[in-house]
């Protein structure tokens, strides 16, 4: 096996895991399995986490696509097409989670608004 394809491979698989993880812990927010996420610092630290791994994960795939495009006998506009729909689709679905996460957030407010009618709107 050729490093490109083996490049190719490992784009596959970052760009798999990472859909894989941002579904599970979509789910996971949505079932509220986790109940250290109250309030807005935990909040905000999810979204930072989320934001950083996305980050991670298409740096990743970048990678892959320009160390593998320079040793393929695939066009190098081939490799940037299918690098392009990787990006994509790890975006579309941590738009998924982070909508879980604003909704979450949304709702343990109006919780806390609930048990605690004096306390400010925004905590």
């Amino acid at each position: 096996m050729q490093v490109d394809e083996k490049l190719w491979e490992v784009a596959n698989y970052v760009t798999g895991f990472a859909i894989a993880q941002v579904v599970a812990t979509s789910f996971a927010i949505a079932r509220k399995e986790w109940p250290v996420l109250k309030g807005m610092l935990a909040h905000c630290l999810a979204l930072a986490g989320t934001l950083t791994f996305t980050t991670f994960y298409i740096t990743a795939i970048y990678w892959c696509d320009l160390v593998g495009s320079e040793h393929s006998s695939i066009p190098p506009e081939i490799w940037r097409r299918v690098t392009q729909g990787r990006t994509i689709a790890v975006l579309l679905f941590t738009v998924v989670l982070l909508v879980a996460l604003v909704g979450h957030w949304r709702d343990d407010r109006l919780q806390r608004q609930v048990g605690n009618p004096q306390r400010a709107p925004l905590q």
